[in-house]
């Protein structure tokens, strides 16, 4: 029979992906968002039994509390070893009823619009367009900071985003989630300003929003390569107020859903879990994709697609990893092409830019009931 220490070790080394490295004692964040301190897994009581519990929830809770190794394994040792509420929920029954809309979001009087319409044809945006990105922003152990995925804004308090940059293996590999940025254009301005007609246009100073709370969707498995629910929520720590260059994007309307060879759009300053690209926000047209060759590709590569997952793009050298992780596929409404909404969430690809490869986004009408029941005022 294997000793208690033996099967400690034994988890940590099918856990850690990649050894992250951190001082005993140095500040972290629990899974679930709390505040605690980095120390080996023998002086984590409450961690270290929950080795033995062999629950599903607490171990992968346990795997994602790792902070790094110092001749002992390392975890993020706070007052919890299971997900709170906050950032695991039970599938929801929406209490307004299916379909039923919540006032906290914006209805279609409010959202999707910019502040005048745009013509396309380059890769940067203009530095006021798509006003309801989001740049999220992560610290690792050593507490330097870093952009690494995005979203968009749905409401006065929420961010939607995927659930990859939530959870998983985003933690080891970036860091905790600490600040949302919006309002942003070029990275390396504080104050973005434009000359047009012998005229200095400026905008305001980006904000940075801190994180109240997080939402993954039930359905996400950091286990899966097929990454069904990969959907987030993240709210934020005091109320957004709306200007030309921050505002809400639409939320789909039920009969909203594009065709094959239909054009939508990603943008974001090419911030991936993995790269980075450009420090001015970018966009990129990308066309919806034959399903079926889209589903056969995946497939072949042992990830299996579902209807509740788009693919768009497959053209050489473009594709959303031009945009960020977790932003929004988007297109303008049928009806009122001044109106932008957001049809899905950037989530994964294969080798991106390769031609006949489309990349995976999260179908977002698929989970409109979902987020209702979840925002709030």
């Amino acid at each position: 029979m294997m000793s208690f220490n033996g099967t400690v070790v034994l988890i940590f080394c099918l856990i850690i992906l990649q050894t992250v490295y951190a001082q005993i004692g140095s500040s972290c964040r629990t899974p679930n968002g709390e505040s605690a301190k980095c120390k080996s897994i023998y002086d984590c009581k409450l961690l270290l039994d929950a080795v033995q519990s062999r629950n599903a929830e607490q171990l992968r809770f346990l795997r994602e509390s790792q902070c790094g190794y110092d001749r002992k394994p390392l975890v993020c040792c706070g007052t919890k070893d299971n997900f709170s509420p906050t950032i695991r929920t039970v599938r929801p029954t929406n209490r307004n009823g299916p379909g039923v809309r919540n006032p906290a979001i914006p209805d279609r009087s409010k959202c999707g619009f910019q502040e005048k319409e745009k013509i396309f044809g380059g890769v940067n945006t203009d530095f006021n367009e798509f006003p309801w990105m989001a740049l999220l922003e992560y610290k690792n152990a050593s507490n330097s900071k870093k952009f690494s995925c995005g979203g968009a804004i749905i409401s006065k308090r929420y961010i939607i985003t995927a659930a990859h940059c939530i959870t998983g293996d985003i933690s080891k590999k970036v860091g905790q989630l600490v600040n949302v940025r919006l309002g942003e254009w070029d990275l390396r301005q504080e104050v973005d300003c434009v000359t047009t007609a012998g005229f200095n246009i400026c905008n305001k100073p980006p904000e940075n929003f801190g994180i109240e709370q997080t939402l993954v969707h039930p359905d996400y498995d950091i286990r899966s390569a097929d990454r069904y629910g990969d959907i987030a929520l993240i709210r934020v720590n005091r109320e957004i107020k709306y200007s030309d260059f921050i505002r809400p994007i639409c939320l789909p309307l039920p009969n909203e859903a594009s065709t094959v060879g239909e054009e939508l759009y990603v943008a974001g300053w090419g911030k991936t879990e993995f790269v980075n690209l450009n420090p001015v926000k970018l966009k990129l047209g990308v066309p919806i994709a034959e399903r079926s060759h889209c589903v056969k590709n995946f497939k072949s590569a042992g990830v299996n697609l579902d209807e509740t997952q788009i693919c768009a793009g497959g053209q050489k050298g473009k594709d959303s990893c031009t945009g960020d992780s977790g932003g929004p596929l988007m297109r303008t409404a049928k009806n009122d092409t001044a109106q932008w909404y957001m049809e899905g969430i950037v989530s994964f690809g294969a080798n991106c830019g390769t031609e006949g490869w489309p990349g995976v986004y999260t179908k977002v009408s698929k989970y409109v009931d979902w987020i209702h029941e979840n925002v709030r005022d």
